[in-house]
């Protein structure tokens, strides 16, 4: 497994490619775009032997993993979402790229050959641009089919779970919350929304604590666990895909779609259509299967609770978001959880 970009060769793309694609030679290879971030993105122009092409191969890819560290690198994610396109992917009729080939060496490297979403003209997700009331509607339908797929199904048991591995005192999270951090973060524009105990940095993390004990007390589901924009892609008539399954496990349902609302959509638009949106995302669970779908009363306290998971977006580290996404994400998040009184719905 390569650890750095100059170990991606032209050899070792042959070799994991003709595992599903006999045959093939890459013939030459060019490395272009790098986008670091969380994992870093590096785009691939490439060109094949005669096999290669009979297989259609594209002339370019993403290969997606853990090739520049920083404080905040967590190599777990990149070995989740290798085994998110290996293992589950097929399993599931929602609209995310395609792998062509993805695997692991556990706890220290994950990749993803990715399809290159640019060569069929479609627009990414900006936590700046908000998405439209139809888009935001598109997003809870592909939701809604994903955690209607494992509803409270026992395959979950295997995985990780959202509340046990946050109540755990997940590393990135506890950095967050480290005094002299926060304190940072508050005095910067993207906590400019947040006011009275909101910020309060002992608060902010029984509020944490408290959402995440709570959240094993509604059904569980096969959750992407980081649905927000700047993970999402449009095809050019607006249906939405999502990118990013680095942090998919078994979760709460509300734990997407709170997240997803919230972080997508205008404020006021958001204030304006929140409940019919939730009473969407119910409704297609129903039409996915789902027998035992919450009522909409459990619906709407849970997601006054879950908002508090995307709250902590105004301390999101600049290696991991750049600051005019965390601003963005930080203001909405920083007046639903006031609107919602997410506090009280906690209890704390």
């Amino acid at each position: 497994m390569p650890k750095d970009t100059a170990s991606i060769t032209a050899a070792w793309l042959t070799k994991v490619l003709q595992q599903d694609y006999p045959g093939t030679v890459v013939t030459s290879l060019y490395l272009g775009t790098i986008i670091p971030g969380t994992a870093t993105k590096v785009r691939l122009l490439l060109s094949y032997n005669e096999a290669g092409h009979a297989h259609c191969l594209p002339p370019t890819m993403w290969l997606k993993g853990g090739f520049i560290r920083h404080d905040f690198t967590y190599d777990e994610s990149f070995v989740w979402e290798a085994k998110f396109f290996k293992n589950w992917a097929p399993s599931v009729e929602i609209n995310i790229p395609k792998a062509f080939w993805a695997d692991w060496d556990e706890g220290e490297q994950g990749l993803v050959l990715l399809e290159d979403l640019a060569a069929r003209n479609v627009s990414f997700g900006l936590a700046t641009k908000p998405m439209t009331l139809d888009q935001q509607a598109g997003a809870l339908d592909i939701l809604a089919c994903l955690h209607a797929r494992w509803w409270n199904s026992a395959q979950l048991a295997p995985l990780r779970s959202f509340s046990t591995v946050w109540d755990a005192a997940d590393r990135v999270v506890m950095m967050m919350l480290e005094k002299d951090y926060f304190d940072r973060c508050m005095a910067m524009d993207r906590c400019k929304e947040i006011t009275g105990p909101y910020r309060d940095r002992e608060r902010v993390e029984a509020g944490l604590r408290m959402q995440w004990k709570r959240s094993l007390e509604i059904a569980q589901c096969f959750s992407h666990g980081d649905p927000h924009l700047g993970n999402m892609y449009f095809e050019t008539d607006g249906t939405p895909g999502f990118l990013d399954w680095q942090g998919w496990q078994s979760g709460p349902y509300m734990h997407d779609v709170a997240y997803s609302i919230i972080g997508g959509l205008d404020v006021a638009e958001r204030r304006l259509h929140e409940r019919d949106l939730l009473e969407h995302y119910r409704q297609r669970l129903v039409a996915n299967g789902v027998k035992d779908a919450p009522p909409a009363d459990e619906v709407w306290e849970a997601y006054r609770r879950h908002a508090m998971h995307g709250f902590m977006w105004a301390f999101t580290p600049t290696e991991m978001q750049p600051e005019e996404v965390c601003v963005a994400e930080g203001h909405r998040f920083g007046v639903a959880v006031r609107d919602l009184d997410t506090f009280g719905a906690l209890g704390v």
